[in-house]
């Protein structure tokens, strides 16, 4: 059991009404500089709205990571953030250039390619065993280096694709920071346990303006790309750190299992998308409305924040089942509990695609 002394209890909730206040404040400056220069979010055929709407949340993003990992540095001295902080500002100056003038897939790549090169050269973020996960411990580093590097990059662009409507990516990153705050705190991490919890208030005053009808606001790419970028280096540190000796309460092979499963709508999403469009002759790349929360709103009708509700509450679910099954059931049950929801799940959607199909 984890006992926390008052002074830390007041240290978090510091930094909660920190990250509140300063996103509650500063995103109405941005909704203001946006409507000013006119630097709007391009519409397209998969837009979910007829209006242009003011982008670049990610900009407020960006302040309050960088002050709350600049304080946290002061209050528990962690030294990660020399590393970090140059990486993740190279993907917040990715994303501005793509909502501002847009930037070539090439180029995007391989900015993500040199922010993730510069996060692994500290060995915070360096996984080097995988205690047990699909059968792997100590594996050649060639190996577990490039492993790492698609993981990462992966998941960046998994969580651009998931930012398509209001509410989603914002509540959805919330509680991908709610679940690492807990881990944080069963593993002692008081430092990246105060920047999950300033994360978690500013995602909360973001989505009153990202669910607003008067001052509404994208995170945009600024935000989509900068805050993939910070939960993938999360996953990366807790998978180099002490975890199977900390939390006792859940097998170390499952650790991993468990934290695909909390992230689970933007790796299945994505996964699920690449390999739909590539069956169908197209690019994985190329756009379409089979995402989930597409194919959700466009069969049952659902307003914004209907189906953004019933995917964060999935989400929520299946990261609670495979915490619960990582700690009873061996690894081989699990990795099959994982891929057998997932086939379920892709029939499922398969299914919904073919009945707007026959709707339309």
């Amino acid at each position: 059991m984890v006992v926390v002394d008052l002074y830390k209890i007041l240290v978090f909730a510091l930094f909660f009404w920190a990250g509140f206040v300063l996103t509650y404040y500063l995103t109405p400056v941005v909704i203001q500089v946006v409507k000013v220069k006119r630097l709007f979010e391009k519409l397209s055929e998969r837009s979910s709205h007829a209006t242009h709407i003011p982008s670049f949340g990610g900009v407020t993003f960006y302040v309050v990571f960088i002050i709350a990992i600049s304080v946290a540095e002061q209050f528990f001295q962690m030294g990660r953030a020399v590393y970090l902080v140059p990486a993740a500002t190279i993907m917040f100056v990715i994303g501005l250039k793509d909502d501002l003038t847009g930037i070539s897939p090439r180029n995007k790549i391989f900015a993500q390619i040199l922010a993730t090169t510069l996060l692994f050269l500290s060995t915070d973020f360096q996984v080097t065993n995988l205690h047990g996960f699909v059968g792997m411990h100590e594996a050649s580093p060639i190996l577990i280096i490039t492993l790492s590097f698609a993981v990462v990059i992966f998941f960046i662009n998994a969580f651009n694709l998931i930012d398509g409507i209001d509410g989603l990516a914002s509540s959805l990153a919330a509680f991908y920071f709610g679940v690492f705050a807990v881990v944080f705190l069963l593993l002692r991490e008081w430092a990246l346990l105060c920047v999950s919890i300033a994360l978690i208030g500013m995602f909360i005053a973001f989505l009153r303006y990202n669910l607003s009808t008067d001052k509404k606001i994208f995170m945009g790419d600024t935000g989509s790309l900068f805050i993939g970028f910070i939960i993938a280096a999360f996953v990366m540190h807790l998978m180099t750190s002490d975890y199977p000796r900390m939390l006792n309460n859940i097998q170390s092979a499952n650790f991993g299992v468990f934290l695909i499963a909390t992230l689970y709508v933007p790796v299945f999403d994505s996964i699920r998308v690449f390999v739909a469009r590539s069956m169908e002759g197209r690019s994985p790349f190329s756009p379409d409305r089979n995402h989930i929360h597409h194919l959700l709103m466009d069969r049952f009708e659902l307003s914004h924040r209907q189906t953004t509700a019933r995917i964060l509450l999935l989400n929520m679910g299946i990261s609670l089942l495979f915490w619960l099954l990582g700690s009873y059931l061996t690894h081989l049950w699990v990795v099959l509990a994982l891929l057998s929801l997932s086939i379920l799940f892709s029939i499922y959607l398969r299914n919904l695609r073919q009945q707007l199909r026959v709707k339309n």
